[in-house]
């Protein structure tokens, strides 16, 4: 019975390396995506709502002692930067610099 159990549990486990590559390999994410203007237009928006209130968190920081005004400053600097940098590149995030096909995909 051990033995039955062991066979079908070694089975199980070489179909699942066998497969899980194939299907990996099948969602593999477009390299050149795109918004529409009216897409992205509305992820602007979006997101310049989530900066206004990034920033206010860190002014209440500042004023809460927390963080000093200086390290606000560089911060809220830092996230405009990042802000910039996502409209020039039309807010489409980019894919991780690792190989999307060694990726682990659940469904």
């Amino acid at each position: 019975m051990k033995k039955a159990a062991l066979s079908l549990a070694a089975f199980f486990i070489t179909a699942m390396v066998f497969t899980m590559p194939a299907h990996a390999a099948g969602t593999k994410m477009p390299s050149t995506m795109s918004l529409t203007e009216q897409q992205k237009k509305e992820i602007e928006s979006l997101e310049k709502e989530v900066l206004e209130k990034r920033k206010h968190v860190i002014s209440k920081y500042v004023e809460y002692g927390v963080l000093p005004k200086e390290k606000a400053e560089h911060i809220k600097q830092h996230m405009d930067r990042r802000f910039n940098m996502m409209k020039q590149n039309g807010f489409v995030p980019k894919p991780p610099p690792h190989k999307l096909e060694k990726r682990h995909y659940h469904s």
